[in-house]
């Protein structure tokens, strides 16, 4: 009995010592494949030996933060090449990390753990280290070469008519925004690589729209013509012969606008020499001492355009300063301009 006990121990000693032989075999086999369960930069390399592991991180990876990055505008791009901000990643210091880890324990551990099938569960964060001067440079570059100023709208009115300068609108780069889109696509590999470049539209303050509402209708007047030219859209759409101031109360020169209109006006006499014992006074519509008849349209300090009975003053400088048109004349000319229409006398 005794002796076949001790055959008995000799044969387990015989069995435990092979399956230790055999689970040493087996963990030597797996000196370089990672644990299951780990994963670098959110890549699941577990089971894979480290060769295999450092290809899938090469094309999952190191690979896409190495494409360009496109940015568009306007039909064309502008392109950053990582290469240029020396993009580096540890891919190499995180997988020898897990593989230190991997190969934590012994053998006899290992084999339990992989027989049991569990585990690590760990997710190794990738650092990735570029230039972030040249990134800095590059939107530099970019803004220097995109941002432009607005172009305010500019008009120049004469008797001729009214030339408008289009305005344009500027734009600027939002360097801060491209900035930290390049940088993200640097260090994320699924980050977008091609995308609009940031920018702000910059309005002027005097726009084409606003000129041209402005100028819809015109007025010019010619002192030395005589005439008023009346213009819609830029173009003239009728001349009228007027009179204008006499020496000494010449009708000024400049750019005005229609402040006020009214039919068959009164006549509030301007406290002046020449006004005499009217001076102050109202006069009121249909008196004969009324000089303005049928419409007044006031642009200056008293000054106006209105109609006289003088009809032969009209082509002649007569007036205190107004600007006289024939009675037919001013009625048609009233009911073709709205107030604030500018006026042009040169």
């Amino acid at each position: 009995m005794r002796k076949v006990l001790i055959v008995l121990f000799v044969l387990l000693v015989v069995l435990a010592g092979a399956g230790v032989a055999a689970a040493w075999r087996y963990d030597a086999a797996r000196d370089d494949r990672l644990a299951e369960g780990i994963s670098v930069a959110g890549v699941e390399v577990g089971g894979m030996r480290i060769a295999e592991a450092r290809a899938a991180l090469e094309t999952r990876v190191d690979r896409p933060l190495t494409e360009p990055i496109s940015v568009l505008y306007r039909g064309g791009k502008f392109v950053f090449t990582p290469s240029t901000a020396e993009v580096e990643t540890n891919v190499d210091q995180q997988l020898d990390a897990a593989l230190t880890e991997s190969r934590s324990g012994n053998f006899l551990t290992r084999a339990f753990r992989d027989v049991r099938g569990e585990r690590l569960n760990r997710d190794e964060d990738l650092d990735v280290t570029y230039s972030s001067e040249d990134v800095r440079r590059f939107v530099a570059g970019v803004a220097r070469e995109v941002d432009k100023e607005p172009v305010e709208g500019k008009s120049k009115a004469s008797f001729a008519g009214v030339r408008i300068r289009p305005s344009r609108n500027g734009v600027k780069v939002q360097r801060a925004d491209l900035r930290s889109t390049i940088e993200e696509a640097l260090v994320d590999p699924e980050a977008t690589r091609s995308f609009e470049l940031p920018k702000r539209v910059l309005r002027p303050e005097t726009t084409t729209r606003e000129l041209e509402k402005r100028f819809h209708v015109f007025l010019a007047v010619s002192r030395g013509k005589k005439e008023l030219r009346y213009f819609v859209n830029e173009k003239l759409v009728k001349t009228y012969t007027v009179a204008i101031g006499r020496i000494g109360f010449e009708t000024p020169a400049g750019l005005y606008e229609i402040q006020s209109k009214a039919v068959n006006p009164a006549w509030y006499v301007p406290k002046e020499a020449w006004a005499g014992e009217l001076a102050g006074k109202i006069i009121p519509p249909g008196d004969p001492e009324n000089p303005l008849k049928a419409r007044w349209m006031g642009f200056w300090d008293g000054a106006g355009i209105h109609g006289t009975a003088e009809s032969s003053s009209i082509g002649s400088a007569a007036s205190h300063g107004c600007i006289r048109m024939r009675v037919p004349d001013v009625i048609d000319l009233y009911a073709r301009v709205p107030l604030h229409t500018p006026l042009v006398i040169s």
